[in-house]
């Protein structure tokens, strides 16, 4: 049998949820421009999902929407542009 090659393939601990992960606290952040934050895939919410290569990679705000934020992500010397929703984005705790 083949095996598949699709998006979420060999993800299984990634795009897992944990228990402790509740509330909506993440909705009452306010973003800015420039700020540096780290995507961390919720996996409740498929819409809007970065790929999985992205998860843990620290990026830096470009753009604020009502529901969407945009955010770039250096991989070398290429930017990746990720428009995703605020559940998927974490701010980076100093």
């Amino acid at each position: 049998m083949p095996s598949s090659h699709g998006t979420r393939r060999k993800s299984r601990s990634i795009l897992t949820k944990s228990n402790k992960i509740t509330g909506v606290s993440y909705l009452l952040i306010e973003y800015k421009p420039g700020d540096k934050v780290v995507i961390d895939i919720d996996p409740s919410e498929h819409n809007t999902m970065p790929h999985r290569r992205f998860q843990g990679k620290v990026g830096i705000i470009e753009q604020v929407g009502r529901r969407i934020v945009r955010v770039v992500v250096v991989f070398g010397s290429k930017p990746k542009y990720l428009q995703t929703k605020l559940n998927h984005v974490r701010p980076i705790v100093v």
